[in-house]
């Protein structure tokens, strides 16, 4: 199996500054399906929005053979 370069975006949300960034858990494997959500959702509900992108795979561990 090969890691490739893949890029993961997750739309987080939250009401007050003080608050903590919150997500619905749904990721996204594009930059444009992500906006088209984000966009939706700033037109239904006044909260903060905010993108957030995630990088490749890291391994967590490894095993030796």
């Amino acid at each position: 199996m090969k890691v490739i370069d893949k890029q993961v975006y997750i739309v987080g949300f939250r009401k007050t500054d003080n608050d903590e960034w919150e997500t619905s858990g749904k990721t996204y494997g594009n930059l444009i399906d992500a906006q088209a959500v984000m966009n939706k959702l700033s037109k239904e509900t006044p909260q903060q929005l905010k993108l957030f992108k995630f990088g490749r795979a890291v391994p967590v561990w490894t095993t030796k053979n």
